[in-house]
């Protein structure tokens, strides 16, 4: 049976979720962790629990069937950070769902 990966912070990993600056080019990914998300972009990495994403909606259509999506969230020392990027809409739905949790 396969280790199970944790973030010491956030807990289990459940998925990566890769994210695009456009339709077509990698700039990062959404790491869903048991209580929040771990965002990879931009040369950046931010560990966010889910109480701490504060908007999450789309903002219009991309190329290749993605979704524009903005979302503002807190660090644990509480600055804010907006991110403007393009993901599937499947994987927005299912952030969706582990932000209302």
């Amino acid at each position: 049976m396969a280790k199970e990966m944790k973030d010491d912070v956030l807990g289990t990993i459940k998925g990566k979720m890769p994210v695009y600056k456009n339709g077509l080019d990698s700039s990062g990914e959404i790491i869903l962790c048991e209580s929040g998300i771990i965002v990879h972009t931009e040369g950046n990495t931010l560990r966010v629990p889910f109480s701490h994403v504060k908007i999450l909606g789309t903002s219009g259509d991309m190329p290749l069937g993605k979704v524009g999506v903005e979302m503002d969230v807190f660090d644990q020392m509480g600055d804010k950070h907006y991110f403007h990027f393009g993901m599937s809409d499947m994987h927005l739905n299912t952030l969706k769902r582990a932000c209302e949790k």
